[in-house]
Parts: structure tokens; sequence; C-alpha cells
């Protein structure tokens, strides 16, 4: 019984050495099948690499090819463009400055675009400034460029747009009480600081004040804190004539009659006129 048991035990332990050593065959089968199914891919890789690149190489010559044609149609429309200026008395600098100057006009009408209608009737100058140099691109033989062409309609409508926010004055106001009389009023510091100025007062407001000696409680009138470019503040000395012969105004002393119609309702004589009268100066 001894040896029969003996025999078993020998059969299981031969059993289990077999089986680890078919367990270590398997598992270095299985690690030579992946290292061959690594190798394969790594091959089919290198390959699709090998692939990539060459057709990389004849799309970049492709390319390149491309470039040689459009860097040839390029000179050839840059000859063209270079004919054209010299149609035109000018050459690419000089088209290139025009631009730049268009450019910073249009930069300086958004400027002035952003700001309050108050600020734009003080910036007058400016304005009259920036459309005497849209008038002079105008003169140019480049305007005729579409591109220029285009550009210089589209700063005339942004002047226009401009120019229609600019109000005809800007005014403070003050509310008459009792005790007020025209002289007065224009002396106090806030106002003109000036009793002289009174005359000022009523021509702006002349639609209400039937007579500048009498004026009411509560009326309120408008205190002009600038000059319309349709009104001209009179100083001493002046006369319709000589009024009538600024540049601003008809340059030209015969047409004063213009002025006394468009200002006879506060002028008695066109012979005599006051400082600080507000004459309306009419369209020509």
């Amino acid at each position: 019984m001894k040896i029969e048991g003996k025999k078993y035990y020998f059969l299981f332990v031969l059993m289990g050495l077999l089986l680890v050593v078919n367990a270590v065959a398997w598992g270095q089968e299985e690690e030579r099948m992946k290292m061959d199914e690594y190798k394969a891919q790594l091959s089919d890789a290198q390959m699709r690499e090998q692939n990539a690149n060459a057709r990389l190489a004849e799309l970049q010559a492709e390319i390149d090819a491309l470039n040689a044609q459009i860097a040839e149609v390029q000179g050839q429309i840059d000859d063209e463009w270079e004919d054209v200026y010299a149609l035109l008395g000018t050459n690419k600098a000089g088209v290139d400055a025009y631009r730049a100057n268009l450019e910073s006009i249009d930069r300086e009408i958004d400027g002035l675009a952003a700001l309050s209608p108050e600020e734009l009737f003080r910036r007058q100058d400016q304005i009259d400034e920036i459309e005497s140099r849209i008038e002079e691109a105008k003169g140019s033989n480049i305007a005729i460029l579409t591109e220029m062409e285009n550009k210089l309609a589209e700063l005339n409508g942004k002047l226009t747009a401009l120019k229609a926010k600019v109000p005809a004055n800007i005014y403070d106001q003050y509310t008459v009480v009792d005790g007020d009389y025209l002289w007065k009023i224009s002396k106090k510091e806030e106002i003109y600081g000036d009793p002289m100025q009174w005359m000022r007062i009523y021509s702006v407001n002349k639609d209400q004040i039937k007579d500048p000696d009498l004026i009411y409680a509560n009326q309120i009138f408008n205190i002009a804190r600038g000059v319309g470019r349709n009104e001209h503040l009179v100083v001493k000395g002046e006369h319709l004539s000589s009024i009538s012969g600024y540049a601003k105004v008809f340059n030209d002393p015969t047409k004063w009659t213009k002025l006394y119609e468009a200002n006879k309702d506060m002028i008695d004589d066109p012979n005599i006129i006051y400082p600080y009268q507000v004459l309306m100066i009419p369209a020509e």
C-alpha cells in the first residue's frame, strides 16, 4: 500500500512538472508571437511613413511649382499696375501715400464722430480742414482708381453725417427773475460779465422779446456761448457793407442789402448797427 501511494505521489508531481514546462513553453511561444506581430506592425508603419514622405515631397514640388506660377503672374500684375501708375503721373509709393492720407482722414472723422455736439461746434475749424483735405484729394489723378473713388465716397458720407451733428450754436439758459433787465442779466459773471452785451441776449431771443426794455419773470432766454456759421457778432466800428465784404459772409460789400433784409426786424436804420448784435447771414 505504501509503494502504491508513492507511485501516485510521483505521478502527480510529474504531471505538475509537465504542466509547468508546458506553461513556460506556451509563454515563450506567446512572447515570440507578440514580438513577430510588433515587428510586422513596425515594418508596416515604416513603409507607410516612407510612402507618406514620398507623397509629401510630391505635394511640396507641386506647391513650389504653383508658387512659381503665382510669382510670375504677380510680376505681370505689378508691371501692369506700374503702367497704370505711370499714366496717372505717379508710382506705387505715391499711391500708397495717397491711401495712407485717406486712412488718416478716416480715423480723424471717426474720432470726431465720438464727440458731443457741443464739442463738435468748437471743432468746426478742424472739420473744415478735413473737408479741404478731402477736396484736395479729389483733385488728384489717383482719385480715379476704383479703390480710391470708393474710399472718397465713404469719407464724404461720413463727413456729411458728422456735419449734421454740429449744432447751429450752443447755449446755456437763463430764467428771468423779478427785477431783471437785459443790461443787468448781461452783467452777471455767469452770463457775460459785461452789461454792454445785453444786445446779444436780445438778438438771440428776439422771438420772445418785443421790447428790449420790457422782459418778464420766468421767461427763459438762450445765452449764446458761440457764434454760428450763419451768424455774425457785430463788433465796434463795423457796418453792413464791411461785414458783407468778409470772405465768410459774401466777399462783396455791395451785397449789404442782403444782410439788411435778413435782419431788418432788429435794424431800424441800415446805417446804424450796434456792437454785440447777432446778425443772421442768409444763404447766397
